[in-house]
């Protein structure tokens, strides 16, 4: 799983960078019929080969796209797009960076096994979308004698074991009796108040227990979250016992929780297969709902849309919030000034030298002068974007 770390990492090294960059998206999905038998090396080899760009000589003699080809000769992907960014460092030598990532990236066209390719500037919008804006998700398995805490991030899932490891098995066992008592006859009650009223001297005991480890618990998880950054929590499990221990959780936990999900169907051995199927459904519903908020936004009065509208305030610094199909194909006219204009007439009447360029290519770092941030829909969303909205739209700060 790729860390905050190794985000930050990326980030600074890229931005020291003041060579020509290849930046390379490629979509690498082993499930995909177009890539059976590794054909996307087939693909990558053959566009880079036709870039002249890469026919530089290094230190040993050998070109940038020789040494480039001994390097993915190397990789085993098992991922579904392939990021890549290569350069020539001050010592004639190439350096590398790459990623393997488990999801699609925004505004990069990979269909049909094409590969996208971009040398000069690093291309970088799509990947740092992902690395800035994909949730870093938790989730929570209450459930028996361990509980397990997973961390989501881009498709990927990594047990968190030391959030709960203080607890030992006596207390976990003691903890599953108390849960097999409620189990077992008071779920009957209507309340929660009801359900923990105990004659018995060791019901009582073991509820004076358990209330104590679900504080412990709710504390261990909080400290968790907030070492690993999660943006989103999900709670799994059996839903009395998954609502009782929300009670426990602090008011800043609870308003990350974006769903629940049933306990998995194997406790002593869990997959991560499993959860992920679990969780998948709650995420993608908890994007929509998102979504449909931002163009609700973008149709109200602080909202405007149209290619020429919205880059007139982008560069006024008034778009507080940029939002952008997934499949971004809009070409605009850029000045030697920067300045980004949505047809040849304002680029000509602004400056006579302009170019036509891609407005994927430029947006991450136009926005960034303005501190607005992008957001990308997809599916329904993006569909309403472009019928209603002419394909772009954004949100005001005034």
């Amino acid at each position: 799983m790729i860390s905050k770390k190794d985000i930050q990492r990326f980030k600074k090294i890229i931005s020291s960078v003041d060579k020509p960059v290849l930046s390379v998206y490629c979509n690498v999905n082993p499930a995909d019929p177009d890539n059976f038998g590794r054909a996307w090396y087939g693909r990558l080899k053959n566009t880079l080969k036709s870039m002249d760009e890469l026919k530089v000589k290094l230190k040993k003699g050998k070109t940038f796209y020789d040494e480039l080809i001994v390097f993915i000769d190397q990789l085993i992907v098992g991922a579904r797009t392939l990021a890549l960014f290569a350069w020539v460092n001050d010592k004639n030598e190439l350096e590398v960076e790459h990623f393997e990532l488990q999801v699609e990236l925004p505004v990069v066209d990979l269909v049909r096994g094409r590969v996208e390719t971009h040398f000069g500037k690093p291309y970088v919008l799509p990947i740092l979308y992902a690395f800035d804006e994909f949730y870093r998700v938790g989730v929570v398995h209450v459930y028996g004698s361990k509980w397990r805490f997973y961390e989501v991030f881009l498709n990927e899932i990594k047990e968190a074991t030391e959030t709960f490891a203080e607890i030992t098995p006596d207390e976990w066992n003691e903890f599953n009796e108390y849960a097999q008592i409620i189990e077992s006859g008071v779920l009957d009650e209507r309340t929660f108040r009801d359900k923990l009223k105990f004659k018995d001297k060791q019901k009582a005991k073991l509820q004076t227990l358990s209330h104590k480890l679900y504080i412990r618990l709710a504390q261990m998880l909080e400290k968790s979250i907030h070492d690993l950054e999660i943006d989103r929590l999900i709670l799994m499990g059996n839903d009395w016992q998954v609502k009782l221990f929300e009670n426990y959780l602090n008011r800043h936990i609870r308003e990350l929780i974006i769903g629940y999900a049933p306990r998995l169907s194997n406790i002593e051995n869990p997959s991560t297969k499993e959860i992920l199927e679990r969780v998948t459904p709650i995420l993608r519903k908890a994007e929509e709902r998102e979504e449909m908020q931002l163009i609700a936004d973008a149709q109200s009065p602080k909202g405007v849309c149209g290619l020429q509208n919205v880059l007139e305030d982008i560069q006024m610094g008034r778009l507080q919030v940029l939002i952008l199909p997934w499949d971004l194909h809009a070409k605009v006219y850029k000045c030697k000034d920067e300045m980004i204009f949505a047809n040849p007439e304002e680029a000509q009447e602004h400056d006579s030298s302009y170019e036509e360029v891609e407005l994927k290519k430029e947006v991450f770092q136009l926005v960034a002068q303005y501190a607005t941030r992008i957001e990308f829909v997809d599916g329904a969303m993006k569909e309403k974007l472009y019928n209603e909205l002419q394909g772009i739209a954004g949100i005001v700060r005034w």
